[in-house]
């Protein structure tokens, strides 16, 4: 039989964010869907995406209609955007249920997945039970952390009760401490996938490149990586003159950091925002890849950072703190951050410069345990099993 999977979310193509004017998304949240569909394709399964298509509204009032295209080959249907506050959030209420009843003729068993619990997506999650359409949540976030506002705590909760109550086939979790944070069954722990493609030649003699991707705050351990930094400017030690870190994505720390650019060792590059092409490029040129995410951070155990997923598959040696199912993942295959202080980033890169061959056989070894578990086929396998079991 036909399986169409429908997957309501915000993801983007590079495209329609610069044409809408969008700066708020998630890029990793956008990658995270696109490979699903990509992998469960792969399986037999017709992905379509139905996503929300918006950002913060900036009040000029500019509109854009719901529009289709392909994205690398993945069909996502844009809903309808709104740069009018009130009217933009009315338009991402009614749109996804609007999207989900046009597609509702298509041919096939259908399954919806909801990427996350989000107010916006109510209406479409009331419509496809209605419709007795196989529901299923992907949950990537836990609880809020304490101190969150009362409003924001009671509206958590009340989508909790609803999708607990509403979705029929069970939950994709990020990591598995997020089992305790949902009623549903069945659930699978869903990590993302990757290419893995060679990495041959990424190690050149004399210098290594490291990235740091994606929110740039002290939630992800930015500031750690400026404290490095200007900690070797001041020692000056001659191993750091093999050192260079890119930076990339968008952050309340990102102001800090480009305060320190500049070609002094170690060289700091600064990008800022880039677009999917550019990102790519960056990370074919480097050698680690950091995930610097606190273990004292309120979602440490409820968040899983897909990056080392992509930066593990993509062959770079991962530095990484030992949170969620990390270790569960990449086992030996990664760089641990125990001492989560300057001085002991300052020492985990030292040792990476002077000692690249063994640096470069974790990498690989991480490279290796993605391969294992993340590699699209089979990971689109395991998805279409669990989000069709009947006909698994």
């Amino acid at each position: 039989m036909l399986r169409r999977l429908f997957i309501v979310s915000n993801a983007l193509d590079d495209a329609t964010r610069s044409r809408r004017g969008i700066t708020t998304d998630s890029p990793a949240a956008s990658l995270k869907v696109l490979s699903m569909c990509r992998a469960v394709r792969r399986a037999g399964v017709r992905p379509l995406v139905l996503s929300l298509g918006r950002g913060r509204a900036d009040g000029t009032g500019r509109w854009f209609g719901a529009t289709v295209k392909r994205v690398n080959g993945v069909p996502v249907l844009y809903a309808a955007f709104s740069h009018r506050p009130v009217a933009s959030q009315l338009v991402s209420l009614l749109s996804p249920a609007m999207l989900l009843w046009r597609a509702r003729k298509l041919a096939g068993e259908k399954t919806v997945v909801f990427y996350n619990r989000l107010p916006a997506y109510v209406p479409a999650l009331l419509l496809a039970s209605a419709l007795r359409l196989r529901t299923v949540l992907d949950l990537e976030d836990g609880e809020l952390p304490p101190g969150t506002l009362a409003p924001r705590q009671r509206l958590g909760a009340a989508m909790r009760r609803l999708f607990d109550r509403r979705c029929s086939g069970g939950a994709l979790l990020a990591c598995r401490a997020l089992e305790g944070g949902t009623a549903l069954r069945p659930v699978a722990c869903y990590y993302g996938t990757v290419d893995c493609r060679p990495a041959d030649g990424r190690w050149p003699d004399g210098t290594v490149s490291v990235l740091l991707g994606g929110t740039v705050s002290r939630d992800t351990g930015a500031h750690l990586v400026a404290a490095a930094i200007e900690r070797l400017r001041r020692e000056r030690p001659e191993w750091a003159r093999g050192l260079r870190l890119d930076v990339t994505g968008q952050g309340d720390a990102l102001l800090d950091l480009q305060r320190l650019a500049g070609d002094n060792a170690p060289a700091l590059v600064v990008h800022g925002r880039t677009s999917a092409a550019a990102y790519r490029a960056i990370v074919e040129k480097a050698q680690v890849g950091l995930a610097l995410k606190p273990r004292s951070g309120p979602l440490s155990r409820t968040t899983f950072p897909s990056k080392v997923i992509e930066l593990a598959g993509a062959g770079l040696l991962v530095l990484t703190t030992d949170i969620s199912d990390v270790r569960e993942v990449l086992g030996e295959g990664a760089l641990y951050l125990d001492d989560e202080t300057p001085e002991g980033l300052v020492d985990r890169l030292r040792w990476i410069v002077q000692h690249p061959a063994q640096a470069q056989a974790i990498a690989d070894a991480g490279r290796r345990r993605t391969l294992e578990r993340c590699e699209p086929a089979k990971a689109g396998r395991a998805l279409a099993n669990f989000l069709f079991p009947r006909a698994a």
